[in-house]
């Protein structure tokens, strides 16, 4: 990195850190991105020698349903009071999109404080997360552990990331990168023991983020559970008492008939809003996912926008780049566009949806 570069970059960095965390530091939350040398990149909009808008990107590839795909990850947008009402965001992320495309991704996705804003951009809802609620009075509905329950430890960072690499849907991350992120603020991680053997951890908080929230967690569901009675336990000793959440897959459907079975409240958000970056890769996604029997198509459309075509036995079906999303990667498992489309091309769509999920500790 050039002097220049770097100078660029710490303007960045202390835009972000003034309009997100009041001139605290950024880095100890997501070293990926703040840390010197790391992966992430930081892009910004300089007026007088001074960064008056800014985005951190991070690119990742991610295993969903056994396929793998690239995804821009875009957060941590900050724009000085100041200077707002400029359209300084739209050029700061029109930077990080181009940014992310040259590199190969599938989509950019973030996590929106103004939704509406964001749509105007061309990004929509997508994916999927089950959230359940967990008040003090169910823990003691939830399992005991059998086996030893303790905070995790520096040296069970190696067996932890083995444990998160057994997830299907996931974000691709090296044992380094799980430790660097493991070891971040204001993080409760709990063990489950087995003789030698780490066989469940769960992870509750972040730094400023995912408050009394287990964002992250691998195990047999009888184990992670009781990893949870853990945590109400000790947020109890403490005397705060609080109501807590757990993050869930779709696919955890075993761990969330256990929580429904107990009387926990559970709710089925969005993973967040994307935006298609490259519209021939994902037809080609969608093709290798429906097999020989559909046939896809894609063409340009005025200002950058594509439109694709499936063909099936009984029909065509035309999707504008908001219902491709919605028929890969469907908000909140809304199913009505695999219906439409199902309808219309006689397809079975038994590939789809794909089951893009990512952890907390890969937000940025």
């Amino acid at each position: 990195m050039s002097p220049r570069a770097g100078d660029v970059r710490q303007r960045a960095r202390a835009l972000m850190e003034r309009v997100l965390r009041a001139g605290a530091t950024l880095e100890a939350e997501y070293p990926l991105v703040f840390r010197e040398g790391s992966p992430g990149r930081l892009h910004s909009v300089e007026e007088g020698g001074e960064a008056r808008s800014a985005c951190a990107v991070l690119v990742r590839d991610a295993l969903a349903g056994g396929r793998r795909m690239r995804l821009g990850l875009i957060g941590s947008v900050s724009t000085d009071p100041a200077w707002r009402r400029r359209g300084l965001a739209s050029r700061v992320l029109d930077a990080a999109e181009s940014d992310l495309a040259a590199d190969g991704c599938l989509l950019a996705l973030l996590w929106a404080d103004d939704p509406d804003f964001y749509r105007g951009r061309g990004y929509h809802p997508l994916g999927a997360e089950v959230d359940f609620v967990l008040e003090p009075q169910a823990r003691e509905a939830l399992p005991q552990a059998t086996g030893v329950v303790r905070a995790a430890g520096r040296d069970d960072f190696a067996a932890i990331h083995r444990l998160y690499a057994h997830h299907r849907e996931r974000s691709e991350r090296s044992p380094e990168e799980t430790a660097e992120l493991l070891a971040g603020p204001g993080i409760e991680l709990l063990v489950l023991q087995r003789e030698r053997d780490i066989a469940a951890y769960t992870c509750l908080g972040r730094g400023a983020d995912f408050a009394r929230t287990i964002h992250e967690w691998a195990g047999a569901p009888e184990d992670v559970l009781a990893l949870c009675r853990e945590h109400l336990g000790r947020a109890g000793a403490r005397g705060e008492g609080t109501t807590h959440y757990l993050m869930t897959p779709p696919s955890a459907r075993e761990l969330q008939s256990r929580l429904r079975q107990i009387g926990c409240w559970d709710a089925t958000g969005i993973l967040g809003m994307g935006k298609l970056l490259d519209p021939e890769a994902a037809a080609a996604l969608l093709a290798e996912s429906l097999g020989p029997a559909a046939r896809v198509d894609v063409e340009s459309e005025p200002l950058g926008a594509a439109r694709i075509t499936l063909r099936g036995p009984a029909g065509a079906c035309s999707l504008d780049e908001g219902a491709l999303l919605r028929l890969l990667f469907p908000p909140a498992e809304d199913r009505s566009e695999l219906a439409r489309v199902r309808s219309a091309t006689g397809l079975s769509l038994a590939g789809l949806p794909l089951p893009l999920f990512l952890w907390g500790l890969d937000s940025i």
